[in-house]
């Protein structure tokens, strides 16, 4: 399954949190493993750039360029060499309430590669 997909399956999710289910995703902003052992502690550029571009989309609640991350978002492709540790976010943003905006709480970059973004919506 892909972006559309996996956003799709939180959409008919959705309505489980009005009856008390918790929903959420959790996976990595940025995950590139092949990178992973290079001692690197400040963040890499792409890191930041990747990551605050999907912020930028999510706050925006630009859901058509989310969806179309690999050709949009810079850096795409190093980002996530692999779709499975960021897909989840869209199953979060299908199951959050429609114009749910993002409450950060966290934009910490481990061992300089890896985003580990962490962020609320609001429920359905």
């Amino acid at each position: 399954a892909g972006p559309a997909e996996v956003y799709a399956l939180g959409r008919a999710l959705r309505p489980l949190a009005a009856q008390g289910v918790l929903l959420m995703g959790t996976g990595s902003m940025t995950h590139n493993l092949g990178e992973f052992f290079g001692g690197q502690t400040e963040p890499v550029p792409y890191v930041v750039a990747f990551s605050r571009w999907v912020e930028t989309r999510i706050a925006q609640g630009d859901l058509q360029s989310l969806l179309d991350y690999r050709t949009q978002a810079p850096h795409a492709e190093r980002a996530h060499p692999s779709e499975d540790h960021f897909l989840p976010l869209f199953f979060t943003l299908g199951a959050a309430a429609e114009g749910a905006r993002p409450d950060y709480i966290s934009r910490e970059v481990r061992y300089g590669m890896l985003a580990m973004d962490a962020f609320a919506l609001e429920a359905a």
